[in-house]
């Protein structure tokens, strides 16, 4: 049996162009010089495998195989027991994916159409911290962070366009949750009543949360989609601990598919609770200079795997008079935002005003959000989306300072 090459730390036999270019971004970020990058077929991947000895991690991509269960066993047979097997395939059901993974200890199974985020995510996160580091995403529902790289990009517009997409489009049950006690504009932007202070007492005291009271304190803008929010007097600040955020996901991530939340990365111990429970991070930018040295900041503030892993950069209002243009966001940047949306002062001036989801009526905003959805959420939205952006490129900064 072939041995360990401890030279390089992981070695990936893919097929077809736009693999071979998504896979040369992931060593790129993750492991650049350690990593082995060949593009074959299927057949010679395996007569590689019989020949030359694997580094720690193995990535092969096993699409077109006739038995691909007789393929990875093959592969098994091959490898070293303690080289780390992940698998790319065409076959996307949950009974396939379980015997991969249970049945012939696959560490981890992804399935064409790929989505750079989300293998940089998965695969880069396993080469990164070994076999369990694939195992990190909690039960129930995933937490979508939402932060404004600084106050008035329109990321709450964002979020409640995506909340609206997920639920009534899309049929996920969603959850929207909104940590500004004071000044709630999430209700507004949906057309929902305006709250009393009840979520916020209940943020008051973490000890008391349970799922009685958060239902209680549930808005239903739909049969799909609810707001926890408040609306507590102007003056009033009240003081949430990273307690009471980890206990009220608890509770109601068994209840959602989606919960989606927007705090800034000022909210001191807030921000740093919903950071370690959030499964994905989109910031939201405007083309400005303030809003690129932010970003900058953001960047370099975060661990380099959360940056991997989870994050998804939004270019919000772009073309609005006054401000940057692409190449000038590209070269502040050193790259290009994930999405880019159009100024639309109009359109979601309307759309605000009559509590309708600009995503319902306006093509070009709908297209943005089915991009995000399909690149950062990982739902396929009928198109094949893949993030090119910030993820791959922005660690230039990071070496730079």
């Amino acid at each position: 049996m072939a041995e360990i090459d401890s030279s390089k730390r992981v070695l990936i036999l893919i097929q077809g162009a736009e693999a071979e270019s998504l896979f040369k971004n992931f060593v790129d970020a993750i492991c650049p010089g350690e990593g082995v990058l060949m593009r074959s077929s299927l057949e010679h991947s395996l007569e590689y495998l019989k020949k030359n000895n694997v580094p720690p991690y193995l990535i092969i991509d096993i699409a077109g195989a006739t038995d691909p269960i007789a393929t990875v066993r093959e592969i098994k047979e091959t490898i070293h027991p303690q080289v780390v097997l992940m698998v790319v395939g065409d076959r996307e059901d949950i009974n396939f994916y379980r015997t991969m993974t249970h049945g012939l200890g696959v560490t981890e199974y992804l399935y064409r159409p790929l989505v750079e985020s989300f293998v940089i995510r998965i695969f880069g996160n396993i080469v990164l911290h070994g076999q369990e580091g694939g195992r990190e995403v909690a039960s129930g529902a995933s937490v979508v962070l939402f932060t404004g790289v600084r106050d008035g990009v329109g990321s709450s517009t964002l979020l409640t366009n995506l909340a609206w997409y997920l639920a009534q489009v899309l049929k996920r049950h969603t959850l929207l949750l909104d940590f500004n006690l004071q000044a709630s504009k999430l209700g507004i932007l949906l057309n929902a009543e305006e709250t009393t202070t009840g979520f916020g007492n209940l943020l008051a005291a973490p000890e008391r949360i349970d799922a009685v009271l958060v239902q209680s304190s549930l808005q239903e803008v739909s049969d799909r989609l609810s707001i926890l929010n408040s609306f507590n007097p102007i003056m009033e600040h009240p003081f949430i601990t990273g307690d009471a955020v980890g206990a009220l996901l608890t509770q109601v991530r068994a209840q959602f598919h989606f919960v989606l939340v927007e705090s800034n990365w000022y909210d001191g111990e807030v921000y740093q609770a919903l950071l370690a429970e959030a499964q994905q991070l989109i910031f939201v930018m405007d083309p400005t200079l303030v809003s690129m040295r932010d970003t900058l900041r953001v960047v370099s503030a975060l661990q380099k795997d959360v940056l991997l892993r989870k994050s998804f950069f939004v270019l919000n209002n772009f073309g609005r008079p006054g401000t940057l243009s692409m190449q000038e966001v590209t070269s502040s940047l050193d790259t290009t935002p994930d999405v880019v949306i159009p100024y639309m002062p109009k359109e979601c001036g309307e759309a605000e005003i009559n509590g309708k989801p600009l995503v319902e009526r306006n093509a070009k905003y709908r297209a943005s959000i089915q991009k995000i959805i399909s690149s950062a959420l990982l739902i396929h939205t009928g198109k094949s989306a893949r993030s090119t952006g910030v993820l791959g490129s922005l660690f230039s900064f990071l070496k730079r300072g």
